[in-house]
């Protein structure tokens, strides 16, 4: 029996609350919530948010109180709506709260220290057209917050990042269609619930840019066996030809960046040079004294 690595559900005229009730029975039945211990992190994605996002972290979070009531939860929510959350706490990203790495060719990346920690981590983004990704869905959601903490950086670097250290335990992406209605897909893999919402928008998936990105670090899963989103033809914009430009661009800057960050680099060794012969003469002609 092949295992299910996707759901995908649409309203299709059916009351919205009750089919997201059952994406998430289904969810639960998979086992795709066994994994909060003692806390857990429900994020969901700035741009792009909608009303449909909102209702469903909110149904989300109230299946892992039912599930787990000892469980603590808090809500990383940046463009909340006021009153949204009430009762549940919530967690902000802090630039001064930050861990540095050494993301693709040694770029140092701020990436949040709560990335560190043991929880689990839940991201709800809803899915919308991009000039730079054509698409954007769960991978820039969760690229979202190294953007903030990284002004100015790549944001193909930001995207490889965020997937590699703050990879969502369980994705659900959702959106609107003009007949079936609301829709959802969830997974615990992220890379699989965008190429699903690509292949619904009439794109193969390795044309997808940021399935692309993610591709050139590591092997992505096939997506072939699984169930697509619902028909989403014309979600994305006509032709790829913007997304490339974005793209060139972006790596020109980060290649200037990068010349730059190594020039003060050289010229910060080259001034610590005179100071480093100085001590070395100085120790040179104690020794003689000494002798």
């Amino acid at each position: 029996m092949t295992k299910t690595k996707l759901l995908t559900v649409a309203q299709q005229g059916a009351p919205r609350a009750a089919v997201l009730r059952d994406l998430l029975t289904q969810v639960a039945s998979l086992g795709w919530f066994d994994g909060p211990a003692g806390q857990a992190v429900l994020h969901v994605g700035a741009f792009g948010r909608s009303t449909l996002a909102a209702e469903t972290a909110l149904a989300v979070a109230a299946t892992l109180r039912e599930r787990a009531p000892s469980l603590r939860l808090e809500v990383l929510d940046p463009a909340e709506a006021a009153g949204e959350w009430n009762g549940v706490p919530r967690l902000a990203v802090d630039r001064e709260d930050t861990v540095q790495v050494l993301g693709p060719r040694g770029i140092a990346v701020r990436v949040p220290r709560f990335w560190f920690e043991s929880f689990f981590l839940v991201t709800v983004a809803a899915v919308h057209p991009d000039r730079r990704w054509r698409i954007a869905g769960v991978l820039q959601a969760q690229a979202e917050l190294l953007a903030y903490l990284n002004p100015g950086m790549a944001s193909s670097v930001l995207l490889a990042e965020a997937h590699r250290l703050g990879a969502s335990d369980l994705a659900i992406a959702c959106g609107s269609h003009p007949t079936d209605g609301a829709w959802w897909v969830a997974s615990p893999n992220d890379v699989l619930v965008d190429g699903s919402v690509a292949r619904a928008a009439g794109i193969d998936p390795r044309d997808l840019p940021g399935i692309r990105t993610i591709a050139r670090h590591e092997l992505v899963e096939s997506w072939e066996a699984t169930a697509p989103a619902p028909e989403l033809a014309g979600l994305a914009p006509r032709g790829a030809g913007t997304a490339r430009v974005l793209a060139a661009r972006e790596q020109g800057m980060t290649a200037v960046r990068r010349t730059l960050e190594d020039a003060r680099l050289v010229s910060r060794n080259l001034r610590k040079v005179p100071q480093a012969l100085r001590r070395r003469l100085a120790a040179r002609s104690g020794k003689r004294e000494s002798a």
